[in-house]
């Protein structure tokens, strides 16, 4: 007897798939796959082969990557933060001689919006995907987001401090620092963080992270009145 799949949980399924595909570095076989998601084979390979169909994912050898439409879609996520992203942090990072992350709340999750790293840097800043827990702009955000999946016992004190860091927390030989970055109504919208070795205290950063992001709230602020008023 075929087996079935309908309604909410053919999607839940295909994004599920494109999820873990996502996590693997865009490419994966189908045993991983299956045992990523936990849906039987014979549901992931059909799946799979729909999802291939519509340029979603491509066949790559014995498995699958990540297709040219997914990429398409998702250049547009997040469009005026990354605009401005582009304007700003490729000199800000120059001139504080450190790699930058932008950083939003979405899905439960804190995820990589933007970012300019210097080239002696190994920082991951593919646009969407996850930071791994505790980092400085993971837990700067998870302080004012209860939804975010990083609880923090320090929340209380990086409300109160305005700024997170970490010293080899995630990699070895680097630290990180994050500042919050408001929206107009004065809420936490996205985190801002410097990512340096750490012979230079991390904490030396929040200076130069929270003047530009509060030029990137004011900027962000202009784009939604303007926005507002067409």
């Amino acid at each position: 007897m075929r087996e079935t799949i309908g309604g909410r949980g053919v999607l839940e399924g295909a994004f599920a798939l494109l999820e873990a595909l996502n996590e693997r570095g865009g490419q994966a076989g189908l045993t991983q796959l299956v045992r990523a998601t936990g849906l039987p084979k014979t549901t992931a390979h059909r799946l799979l082969d729909q999802l291939a169909d519509l340029g979603a994912v491509e066949r790559a050898g014995r498995g699958y990557r990540i297709g040219s439409r997914v990429f398409r879609l998702g250049r547009f996520w997040q469009p005026e933060i990354r605009d401005l992203a582009k304007e700003w942090l490729p000199a800000l990072s120059a001139r504080m001689r450190a790699s930058l992350v932008l950083v939003v709340p979405r899905e439960g999750r804190a995820l990589v919006a933007a970012g300019a790293v210097l080239p002696a840097d190994e920082v991951p800043v593919s646009p969407g995907s996850p930071l791994p827990p505790g980092t400085a702009a993971g837990r700067l955000l998870a302080a004012h987001h209860s939804a975010l999946a990083e609880p923090d016992t320090d929340a209380l004190e990086i409300r109160a401090a305005g700024y997170a860091a970490e010293s080899e927390t995630i990699t070895a030989g680097l630290g990180c620092a994050a500042v919050g970055i408001r929206t107009p109504d004065g809420r936490v919208g996205a985190a801002l963080a410097a990512v340096v070795p750490v012979h230079r205290d991390p904490v030396s950063a929040v200076a130069g992270l929270a003047s530009t992001a509060r030029s990137f709230s004011a900027a962000l602020a202009h784009l939604v009145s303007g926005t507002d008023g067409q």
